[in-house]
C-alpha cells in the first residue's frame, strides 16, 4: 500500500515543482523538500523485524522524524532567503537512487537488474533471454548516467525554468520512451506478444527487496 501511495506521489511531485517555478511561489518550492523525503522514504520505510521488535520500529520513527524536521528547517530558511536553489537537489538524488541498483547489479557476482526482474516474473526461461536482459540493463545504465550528466549541467548553467522543464518532465519522458521502445523491441526479438498491462502490473507489484537482492 505504501509503495502504491509513494508511486502516486512521485508523479504529482514534478508537476507541483514545475508550477511553483513557473508561477514563482518560493514558499511552495521550499516546502516540497520534506515532501520529497517522504516520497523517497516510504517504499523503504518498512523493516522486516518492525512488528517483532518495537524498539527497532521506534528508532526508525525517531530517525525519520528527525530528518523531516531538519528538512522543514532548511525549507523555512530557503523561503526567507527567497531562494529556489533548494529544489535543485531532489532530481539529482532521484536519479542517483534510480542509478544505484542498476550499477550495483552489473558488478561481478551480481545479476543484472533487468535479468533479475525477468527471473522473478517469467516462469519459462526463453533461449537467449538472460543475455538480452543483461544488454537491456546496460542500456538503462547508459541512459540514466546521461540524464544525471544533463541534470548537473542544467543545474549549473541553465535558467531555473529550463532546468525545471527537463528535470520534471523531459527526463522522465525519455525514460518512458526507452521503456516503451524496449517493450516493442522485446516482442520483435522474441517474436511473441507481451501484454503491456501485465508488463506494467509486474513492474508495479514486484517485491523490491527480492528484486534488489
Amino acid at each position: 500500500m505504501l509503495d502504491t501511495i509513494a508511486r502516486f506521489q512521485f508523479f504529482i511531485y514534478p508537476i507541483v515543482v514545475h508550477l511553483s517555478v513557473v508561477y514563482e511561489v518560493p514558499f511552495v518550492t521550499a516546502c516540497l523538500l520534506p515532501v520529497f523525503y517522504f516520497i523517497v522514504a516510504q517504499p523503504f520505510s518498512s523493516h522486516p523485524d518492525s512488528d517483532a521488535n518495537s524498539s527497532t520500529s521506534n528508532k526508525l520513527i525517531t530517525i525519520k522524524s528527525g530528518i523531516f524536521f531538519l528538512l522543514c528547517s532548511i525549507a523555512l530558511v530557503s523561503y526567507f532567503l527567497i531562494d529556489h536553489s533548494i529544489i535543485y537537489l531532489p532530481p539529482i538524488i532521484m536519479i542517483l537512487l534510480i542509478l544505484y541498483p542498476f550499477l550495483r547489479s552489473i558488478l561481478p557476482g551480481h545479476t543484472p537488474l533487468i535479468s533479475r526482474f525477468y527471473q522473478l516474473t517469467e516462469k519459462e526461461d526463453k533461449p537467449g533471454a538472460m543475455q538480452y536482459t543483461e544488454k537491456v540493463t546496460w542500456v538503462w545504465v547508459i541512459l540514466i548516467v546521461l540524464l544525471l550528466i544533463n541534470t548537473l549541467a542544467l543545474t549549473l548553467f541553465s535558467s531555473l525554468e529550463t532546468w525545471s522543464l527537463f528535470t520534471n518532465f523531459i527526463n522522465y519522458l525519455l525514460m518512458l520512451g526507452l521503456f516503451i521502445a524496449e517493450w516493442l523491441f522485446r516482442m520483435f526479438w522474441f517474436k511473441e506478444w507481451v501484454s503491456p498491462t501485465r508488463f506494467v502490473q509486474q513492474l508495479m507489484t514486484i517485491d523490491q527487496r527480492e528484486l534488489l537482492r
